[in-house]
């Protein structure tokens, strides 16, 4: 019986000791992540509703920006949580350093389409719905992600562009002023009377309602003397909207013009002379 005593006295001594050493060390740990979880929420949504102020149509950012926020608080909270419950931190921070360089380089083009991302969406060099010019393709913007940009063309073909490509490289944007350039280019003969050229062409924009006059009237510029024909073109404004439709139809429309007018539109011709040989 006194051995059993002895044991028992052995196993509240060390409960007690373990109670006074580990367990209010384990309470405060839990309370920092409960606060500190608390905290880090509120503070996303705070970054959400300052963010919202300036980028209020822009969610994919809002919740990029809001995801990191409490990312970073939150891990910052579970290594204080984890140093106060007694455990060294040293080592767990090292721990993930290592973690984080090794997934860094393993999602190295991953990340860097995250960063182009970013950049597009804090810089908003084009937004929803605008029609634009990169990497060699042409078209509306229909979703702008994290990692990558979605255009669609005009052939309905939705091309998916990685952000890191994307931001790195040139964007030509034909929506931000709300109306294009619309460059018609249409060849004459060297007998073609040019002003009569230029008249008719002139009176085509003139009479179409899609055509704009600011911030410039249609005009006509000789562009350049070919081979065998004389090169013009009709430049007129147009909203993104009527701009295929004004190319194709103005061209159109200048060809049975043109035909009506006596106007000729060369096209490559070749002599080829046959010498027959003497036997």
């Amino acid at each position: 019986m006194e051995e059993i005593s002895q044991y028992q006295e052995v196993i509240t001594v060390s409960t007690v000791n373990f109670v006074n050493q580990y367990a209010f060390k384990l309470l405060q740990a839990l309370a920092i992540l409960i606060i500190g979880f608390y905290i880090a929420n509120k503070a996303g949504s705070f970054v959400s509703t300052q963010v919202k102020k300036k980028y209020s149509d822009n969610k994919a950012l809002v919740d990029f920006l809001v995801s990191i926020t409490k990312i970073i608080l939150k891990v910052i909270i579970v290594v204080a949580a984890i140093g106060q419950a007694g455990i060294e931190t040293t080592s767990f921070i090292a721990m993930l350093g290592s973690a984080g360089l090794a997934i860094g380089l393993a999602l190295q083009g991953s990340l860097a389409n995250v960063a182009g991302g970013a950049l597009i969406l804090t810089l908003r060099p084009f937004k929803k719905g605008e029609l634009i010019d990169a990497q060699g393709h042409l078209g509306v913007v229909s979703d702008i992600g994290l990692f990558a940009t979605t255009i669609v063309t005009p052939h309905r073909r939705h091309v998916f562009i990685p952000n890191g490509a994307l931001a790195g490289g040139v964007i030509k944007n034909f929506t931000r002023e709300g109306f294009v350039r619309c460059d018609i280019p249409i060849g004459i003969s060297y007998g073609a009377n040019i002003q009569k050229a230029r008249e008719i062409l002139l009176d085509l924009a003139n009479n179409d309602k899609r055509v704009l006059d600011n911030p410039e009237k249609p005009v006509v510029w000789v562009t350049n003397l070919g081979d065998s024909s004389v090169d013009l073109q009709l430049r007129v404004h147009v909203s993104v909207d009527d701009y295929w439709g004004v190319l194709f139809e103005t061209t159109e429309a200048a060809k049975i013009a043109f035909d009506n007018a006596d106007i000729e539109i060369p096209f490559p011709q070749r002599v080829v002379h046959m010498q027959k040989s003497e036997d």
